[in-house]
C-alpha cells in the first residue's frame, strides 16, 4: 500500500492509545521501544504487551482497526489465539495487515523479564529494563541494543542497567567512575571481573551471550514442538476461505484447546532446558568461564511461577 515507516509507526501508537483509552493495559517493547529510547533508528514491526487479562478486549480492538483499508489478521496457520490463557503460558500472537509492512507479535508475559512489565513502564512503552531482558534473544541483531538500553539505565541512576552491558571496555570504564555495586555482582558474577583483566572480561562476556542466546533457543523448542498439531488443525478448519479476524479467532480458540497446552514450559522442562543450553555453551567456551554463567531462575520466575 505504499505506507512509510513513519505512518506505520503512527498508526502502532495510536492504537496504544486506542486500547489505553479502552482500559487495556499494554506497552510496546522490542524494536519501537528501542526507537523510542533512541538506542536504534528504525522499525516498522510492532511488539507488544498486553495484560493478558484483557486480550478479549484487544482482539475486538484489533478487528475494528484496519492499517489504510487493509484490515488485520492472524499471520499464517501457526499463530496462537489472542487469549489470556495462552497469553499467560507464554504464548505469542502474531498479526497483520495484508498488502501492508504493518506486522503485530502480541506478548503477555515479557520473555526472560526479571520483573512484570505492568509494575513499571514509560507509556506508551515497557520499561527500558524489561525491553533489555526481553533482547536477550538467539538473535545477534539484538545484543547491541541490550548493551545500550544498560547504559541509558545507568545514566538515569537505575543500577540494574549493568546488569544488561556486555561491552567489556564499556564496563571497565564505568568501574573506573564507580564502583559496580556489590548487589548486583550478587546478581552477575562476571562483573566482578570489571575492575581486572580486560581479556578475562571480554571471555566472560561472551561465554554469558552465548548461554543466553542457547537458552532462548531451547525454551523456543517447548514451545515449538507443540505448534504442528494445531497448525494442522488450524490449517484444516480455515481451507484457504476468506475470514474476518474474528471468524479466524474462534476457529484458533477451539483447536488450541484441542490441540495446544496453555504451559508448555514448567518446572521441569525449566531444568531440562538450562542443561541443555549450558551443555551446548560448554562446547563454545573454555571450561574455566562456567563459573561466570548466569543463574537464569529469577528471569524465568513470572513465567513459571512455582520455579524455586
Amino acid at each position: 500500500m505504499g505506507m512509510g515507516q513513519f505512518e506505520i509507526i503512527e498508526f502502532y501508537l495510536d492504537l496504544v492509545s486506542q486500547a489505553q483509552e479502552r482500559g487495556i493495559r499494554c506497552a510496546i517493547t522490542s524494536g519501537m521501544a528501542c526507537v523510542a529510547f533512541e538506542v536504534a533508528e528504525s522499525t516498522k514491526d510492532c511488539d507488544l504487551l498486553c495484560d493478558p487479562e484483557m486480550a478479549d478486549k484487544f482482539i475486538a480492538l484489533l478487528a475494528e482497526s484496519p492499517l489504510g483499508d487493509a484490515p488485520c489478521q492472524y499471520r499464517g496457520n501457526i499463530s496462537p489465539p489472542l487469549d489470556g490463557r495462552w497469553l499467560k503460558g507464554g504464548w505469542t500472537s502474531h498479526f497483520e495487515w495484508l498488502g501492508t509492512d504493518g506486522f503485530l507479535d502480541v506478548f503477555g508475559i515479557a520473555p526472560r523479564a526479571r520483573s512484570s512489565w505492568l509494575d513499571e513502564m514509560m507509556p506508551p512503552y515497557a520499561h527500558p529494563h524489561i525491553v533489555a531482558d526481553m533482547k536477550r534473544t538467539a538473535r545477534d541483531k539484538d545484543w547491541p541494543f541490550i548493551t545500550d538500553l544498560g547504559l541509558l539505565l545507568i545514566e538515569k541512576g537505575d543500577s540494574r542497567g549493568w546488569l544488561h552491558l556486555f561491552d567489556a571496555d564499556l564496563i571497565q570504564k564505568l568501574q573506573s567512575e564507580s564502583p559496580v555495586p556489590a548487589e548486583i555482582i550478587s546478581l552477575r558474577p562476571a562483573l566482578c571481573l570489571a575492575g581486572g583483566d580486560r581479556g578475562q572480561l571480554f571471555a566472560a562476556l561472551s561465554a554469558e551471550r552465548i548461554f543466553w542466546q542457547r537458552t532462548s533457543e531451547a525454551r523456543l523448542k517447548y514451545y515449538e514442538k507443540h505448534l504442528k498439531p494445531y497448525l494442522v488443525a488450524v490449517r484444516e478448519a480455515e481451507a484457504g476461505q476468506p475470514l474476518t479476524l474474528l471468524e479466524q479467532h474462534e476457529i484458533r480458540l477451539a483447536c488450541a484447546e484441542a490441540h495446544l497446552p496453555l504451559r508448555p514450559l514448567g518446572e521441569s522442562e525449566f531444568t531440562e532446558m538450562i542443561a541443555e543450553a549450558r551443555k551446548v555453551t560448554m562446547g563454545f567456551i573454555h571450561p574455566s568461564l562456567e563459573q561466570w554463567l548466569p543463574d537464569m531462575t529469577a528471569n524465568y520466575r513470572i513465567l513459571i511461577p512455582g520455579l524455586a
